[in-house]
């Protein structure tokens, strides 16, 4: 039966069938901040290990000398002597005092320094030198690097020559990342070592780890990571039906159809570079770079990559860096470019303690459509980012986070705010297996109500990632890594915009 029905109800069903497949995917299309986010964590974590390889001598010997404060001599009181102790002193014999507090300093006893100092510095011939020394001790066994430079500069200024203060003040402008004035002070001291003396061997041997350990902050560093990967849902599709008219008799006359899923083998890479160049103090200057994306066989249609960039301002010490500089962002889909944003970019990044730490991001760029057709959706974005890292005991670390992004549009009804909870956990079962397990929940909400779509879109999305890598199986550097996601957005739009998704990987990569 034909229908006789008004011009202006085919119009929005004419608009309906005219959206293209990969427009309905293109929320999916844009920079994956999880991607973003893992490549960035995984670099950093890769640099704090590679200088751990570099220190692993110097810091063994240092966990053997805290070994030994449980073994080394007690100060002893009189009052309160105890027989099994390696020695007595007497506390009103400054000659006794000075030589017990020189030997807990030497042995980095500093419990028992700090008993000691106390009764110590009460003595009228109390020497300055030893005092500044076991204070500037105490100081970096507290982790409070300022004070403890402030006592070894003094010692050094009452006596130029004294190597121990020097090697200690070297130590400290190092964990405080102090990086070029360490680095001066250790090949100061390297310059005055006598030539071929025994007894120097271990001093270069310091020097010469912990040169290498402050050059390698200032080398280039980052990743590179390859391999097959399979999509069940290239399109992002519903793959909905619904019949919008019926006939007398029942049959469809008029219905709404998405497209089927496409599905297929692609190639994904990962690539990754940073560097910082240490100027004065805690002060620098760093770039960081990273790429990813994914070709697809046969339908290179849903190509896409990522690129990101940025240079600035950097500022680092024991427990916070700091970096502010300007990003830029470039992503391409099917081979073509689809924007170009370029923005001012904020992140700090806290170390509490030994077991926690914190990252806060925040960032706000403008985003450059390049088709023509898409340039209504060039405006200006506003994200932030807040992630935290505790680490347990056994190797387990646990990680989450908050973001949120507020996207903005001269039509409303294109722009949206974006939130989102990240929860992670990652256990080095072994040297041959490493996993990590980590989920992401967003909420993203128009801004208007869409006469083309009949409703105020309303997205769910759901992320599931879990990697698998083997650190030990590898050959000239290269390791091999397992992954799969699992995405699933619900809509209130659901005919178009809710789908699922798996992707699984095996790459192949190289850290340097």
């Amino acid at each position: 039966m034909k229908l006789n029905l008004p011009q202006r109800l085919f119009l929005p069903l004419i608009s309906f069938v005219a959206i293209p497949s990969a427009l309905v995917s293109l929320p999916s299309v844009a920079s994956n901040p999880d991607t973003s986010l893992r490549i960035e964590q995984q670099d950093a974590l890769s640099a704090v290990e590679k200088e751990n390889a570099i220190l692993a001598e110097e810091m063994q010997d240092e966990e053997q000398r805290q070994n030994a404060q449980q073994s080394s001599s007690n100060l002893i009181d009189p009052s309160i002597a105890d027989p099994e102790s390696t020695f007595s002193i007497d506390l009103s014999d400054s000659n006794q005092v000075a030589q017990a507090l020189h030997l807990s300093a030497q042995q980095h006893n500093w419990g028992l320094a700090q008993q000691l100092l106390s009764h110590y510095q009460l003595f009228d011939n109390a020497d300055p030198l030893l005092i500044h020394y076991v204070r500037g001790g105490i100081y970096r066994s507290q982790g409070d690097l300022k004070r403890a430079q402030e006592e070894y500069t003094q010692l050094i200024t009452l006596q130029p020559n004294f190597m121990p203060a020097q090697l200690e003040l070297a130590r400290v402008l190092f964990e405080n990342h102090n990086n070029s004035e360490s680095l001066e002070l250790f090949k100061q001291i390297e310059a005055s070592l006598p030539s071929n003396n025994p007894r120097t061997q271990g001093i270069q041997r310091t020097i010469d780890v912990f040169s290498s350990a402050l050059k390698a902050r200032d080398d280039w560093g980052g990743s590179i990571s390859f391999g097959p990967s399979f999509n069940d849902n290239l399109n992002s599709s519903s793959e909905s039906y619904t019949c919008l008219v019926h006939s007398d008799i029942g049959q469809c006359i008029i219905d709404r159809v998405t497209p089927k899923k496409q599905q297929a083998f692609g190639i994904d890479y990962e690539a990754s570079l940073n560097k910082r160049t240490s100027l004065t103090g805690h002060h620098g200057v760093s770039f960081s770079g990273l790429t990813y994306g994914t070709r697809y066989s046969g339908h290179d249609e849903y190509d896409e990559q990522t690129v990101k960039a940025s240079f600035g301002y950097s500022y680092q010490s024991q427990r916070d860096r700091v970096s502010f500089a300007p990003q830029f962002e470039f992503n391409t889909f099917a081979g073509k470019s689809l924007y170009l944003s370029s923005g001012i970019k904020l992140d700090w990044f806290k170390t509490v303690n030994k077991q926690s730490a914190f990252k806060f991001e925040t960032k706000a760029d403008y985003q450059n459509y390049q088709p023509g057709k898409l340039d209504y959706q060039s405006d200006w974005q506003f994200s932030t980012l807040f992630t935290y890292w505790y680490q347990l005991p056994e190797k387990w670390l646990l990680f989450g986070g908050l973001d949120w992004t507020d996207k903005r549009n001269d039509q409303q009804v294109h722009a949206y705010t974006l939130s989102g909870v990240r929860l992670g956990v990652n256990k080095n079962v072994s040297p041959w297996l490493d996993i990590s397990l980590f989920a992401s929940l967003r909420d993203r909400r128009y801004q208007d109500f869409s006469a083309l779509l009949g409703d105020k879109r309303h997205d769910r999305e759901q992320n599931y990632t879990l990697v698998i890598h083997s650190p030990s199986i590898e050959y000239l550097g290269v390791s091999p890594t397992l992954s799969w996601t699992h995405k699933r957005v619900k809509s209130n739009i659901d005919w178009l915009y809710t789908y699922q998704q798996n992707e699984i990987g095996l790459k192949l990569t190289k850290r340097f």
